[in-house]
């Protein structure tokens, strides 16, 4: 709950513990950083260590009234908004402004963390407009969001913002192992997949469906290499079949590519994120050259921005088929 048990992304809980430290908080917030990166983990640790009546180092004194409802989470000085299907609708901000309007009961603050404020309709944010220029004294207001660019102007210069930083692979592994307790290869494709972000890598670890779709990715992506027509329809329903993860299953051949590349390339074993494939990934590297694996780079790059577009999936998956196995 507090601030030491969160990993990376120092410099910020750094200037948010010194700010309540030098009674310098500011009336709002904006935690803007990828999906997973641990904003919200973050703003709850703050809230915690802001309404606490007696905070120490790293947070809350956990014996206090308020940190005991806070860990209870029945805290009546901490509200939370979240978007109720796909937009924050202007009725929870309002709701939140007649909340705003009584005191605290139990601390010197009242902490209101709006998680996803991108999904905050254009009046939902007008009307918030409204409390970020006349704010009480005892209210701060924290945002996060994975799309920055979606706030209005307006609202982002009544804030301060925080831009979260990837964490390293250590921090990355550092998690998984306190938390998962795996190790070896696949501990490791997941943490290069993850790309820096823990609340990715923790989902995938998680997952029990992860590791056979990367298994059966890449073994697609290799046979297309090396597989005629006729195994066409049954290719094409290895998508069909994963049209929900179609994001992760192209994540997937992007990063086998890469390792291909790599691989023709002469790059360095320990360069390959597929570690524990590196065997196949070079003796499959010289079926390719180097301008084709480029090109099957931009095909899949292309069909995902397609699909995005709602292009026709079926359609889309078959042109990328016919498209990878032309020479």
């Amino acid at each position: 709950m507090d601030f030491s048990s969160i990993t990376g992304q120092k410099e910020i809980v750094g200037r948010l513990k010194s700010s309540i430290k030098q009674n310098e908080v500011r009336h709002a917030y904006i935690f803007s950083g990828p999906k997973g990166i641990g904003k919200k983990t973050v703003a709850k640790a703050f809230a915690y260590m802001l309404l606490c009546s007696r905070p120490g180092e790293d947070g809350g004194c956990g014996k206090c009234l308020s940190c005991r409802l806070f860990t209870g989470n029945t805290n009546p000085d901490f509200y939370i908004i979240e978007s109720r299907g796909t937009s924050i609708a202007v009725d929870d901000i309002r709701n939140m402004q007649n909340d705003i309007a009584v005191k605290p009961l139990y601390s010197n603050r009242k902490v209101y963390l709006i998680v996803d404020g991108e999904k905050m309709t254009v009046q939902a944010q007008n009307c918030l407009l409204k409390t970020l220029e006349e704010p009480p004294a005892y209210g701060v207001i924290i945002l996060t969001t994975s799309n920055y660019n979606a706030l209005l102007d307006t609202v982002c210069s009544r804030c301060t913002k925080y831009a979260f930083v990837k964490n390293t692979n250590e921090e990355v592994r550092q998690v998984l192992e306190s938390k998962i307790c795996k190790s070896g290869d696949e501990l490791d494709f997941i943490i290069q997949y993850a790309d820096g972000i823990i609340g990715t890598a923790l989902d995938l670890a998680l997952s029990d469906e992860f590791i056979p779709l990367r298994e059966k990715t890449v073994d697609i992506l290799l046979r297309l290499a090396t597989e005629g027509q006729e195994k066409f329809f049954e290719i094409c329903g290895f998508y069909m079949e994963n049209k929900d993860s179609i994001d992760k299953v192209l994540d997937i051949m992007l990063l086998t590519y890469r390792d291909l590349v790599v691989s023709l390339a002469g790059g360095k074993e320990n360069m390959l994120i597929n570690s524990d494939k590196k065997n196949k990934i070079i003796s499959m590297a010289e079926k390719f050259t180097l301008e084709k694996l480029l090109k099957n780079i931009e095909i899949v790059e292309f069909t995902r921005r397609s699909i995005k577009q709602n292009a026709n999936f079926q359609l889309a998956i078959e042109t990328m088929i016919i498209r990878l196995q032309e020479d």
